[in-house]
């Protein structure tokens, strides 16, 4: 009887191929015919066997170009110059963004008048009536001679800054300043003003002689401050600046 192997082992018939012997030699067929139209290297024309020539086949860097390159950066916005400007606004006087300006005089004020100097540069102003407040906020360099106060003188962000009173005023507060010199009358002294400051370094007080033939005294604020704790409660005192 046949074999369960007979129809397998059985050789094909002469002059047919199997079907994976035909494959085989369709794609030796193609093989040979994609090669025949190319040339053959010699030796001295292989990389490999070559170091000269490997070496001059390097490609640099800068040659290549990516093609996803890194955006440019984009430079930061410079902010506009602001105009400069001295309004007023009913009871306001607004005096702002001046530069170099060593000559602006506030004349037409009341003793309800609030005077706010804001971000001016090395310029000079005075203000020699009476007026409720001032504010000197965000300035540099920057000089104010102001009569008298009602309420209160406020120097606010503020550089370089002086400040002189010819009348009297019974507050002058500075927050966040450096370099601040606040020139007082005789009368702010008899009216004894007080002086309140805050997050300030630098900061000078000049007091006027007892006579016309005496100079002024300067005198330096307090910016440290020694607290110790006594009964339960905590005393703070200003600690001398070195030869006050």
């Amino acid at each position: 009887p046949a074999g369960f192997f007979d129809d397998i082992n059985k050789a094909p018939p002469a002059g047919k191929v199997s079907g994976t012997a035909a494959l085989f030699a369709e794609l030796e067929a193609k093989g040979q015919a994609a090669a025949a139209g190319l040339r053959k290297v010699s030796k001295d024309q292989m990389t490999h066997k070559n170091p000269a020539l490997r070496a001059s086949n390097v490609v640099s860097a800068g040659a290549v170009k990516s093609s996803s390159s890194a955006p440019t950066a984009a430079a930061p916005a410079v902010a506009a110059k602001k105009a400069p400007k001295m309004d007023n606004a009913g009871n306001k006087w607004f005096i702002e963004n001046f530069e170099n300006k060593e000559d602006l005089v506030l004349e037409d004020v009341t003793p309800r008048t609030a005077v706010l100097f804001v971000k001016n540069k090395q310029s000079l102003i005075q203000i020699p009536g009476k007026i409720n407040t001032l504010s000197i906020d965000s300035c540099t360099k920057c000089r104010v001679l102001v009569g008298s106060c009602v309420a209160s003188v406020e120097i606010i962000n503020c550089q370089s800054v002086q400040i002189q009173v010819t009348g009297t005023t019974p507050m002058i507060t500075m927050d966040g300043c450096a370099g601040v010199i606040v020139y007082l009358s005789q009368q702010c002294i008899d009216d004894d003003v007080a002086i309140v400051s805050s997050k300030c370094s630098e900061m000078n007080v000049v007091l006027p002689g007892k006579t016309d033939e005496e100079d002024p005294t300067e005198i330096p604020v307090p910016e440290q401050f020694e607290t110790k704790i006594k009964n339960g409660k905590l005393e703070t005192n200003a600690l001398s600046h070195v030869g006050a």
